[in-house]
């Protein structure tokens, strides 16, 4: 004897199904989400900022401070016997900025500040170039014509900005200066040594300028993070 079929078979399933809950469920599940990926995007978002801080704070710490002491220093001699050496504070300058993580603190956080550093560290690279250029031109004159030593370094004090005073020290008591001086100006103003004699100048004259737009910077990142 067959057995009876189940009620729940016998009727089958009922269609279409019960849609009355389908849109508040699926309004809640969106607004959920939404909310889940803001926080989540929000957080990204701190973290990245968190992240931007300490590197800006780690490569300030390195660099500003070091680097204002370095340009304020007073500068009581100048040594004016070698060409493709730069001056003593620029030269201090870059090593600081080479040594750091400049270009990481521009990406993380550009400021004014971080954007002058750049740009006073390319006009340092390029007067370094201008000065090798320079030394590798009066090599090449020096290489041909023989000349004696006094007049060499007569010529590279002279290139490198010395009073006429010191350019008479120079000359040994008992030497012609005149004759000295003469044959340096002839190199001195000679096309090739000329041209890259301007070229250093306008480079030395460029990260000058530099310098007097950066101090003050330096200057008011310091004062604003000693009073935080």
């Amino acid at each position: 004897m067959p057995l009876p079929a189940s009620p729940l078979l016998a009727q089958g399933p009922s269609w279409p199904g019960d849609w009355s809950t389908f849109w508040p469920d699926m309004v809640i599940g969106c607004i959920t989400g939404l909310i889940i990926g803001l926080a989540l995007w929000l957080l990204d978002i701190w973290a990245n900022r968190r992240h931007s801080r300490k590197v800006a704070r780690r490569v300030s710490l390195r660099i500003v401070q070091p680097l204002l002491l370095t340009l304020q220093r007073p500068l009581y001699t100048q040594s004016f016997t070698e060409i493709a050496e730069l001056p003593r504070k620029h030269r201090s300058a870059l090593a600081l900025i080479e040594q750091s993580d400049l270009d990481d603190w521009h990406e993380e956080l550009a400021t004014e500040l971080t954007e002058t550093l750049r740009d006073y560290r390319s006009r340092l690279r390029n007067l370094q170039a201008d000065a090798d250029d320079l030394e590798q031109a009066v090599e090449r004159w020096f290489t041909v014509h023989r000349t004696r030593p006094v007049v060499r370094e007569w010529v590279e004090a002279a290139l490198l900005g010395a009073s006429d005073d010191y350019l008479r020290a120079m000359a040994p008591a008992d030497a012609d200066y005149g004759a000295i001086a003469e044959a340096g100006a002839t190199i001195v103003t000679s096309r090739l040594v000329r041209k890259h004699a301007r070229a250093y100048a306008h480079s030395l004259r460029k990260a000058d300028t530099t310098v007097q737009h950066l101090m003050p910077i330096l200057i008011e990142n310091i004062r604003r993070r000693s009073n935080r």
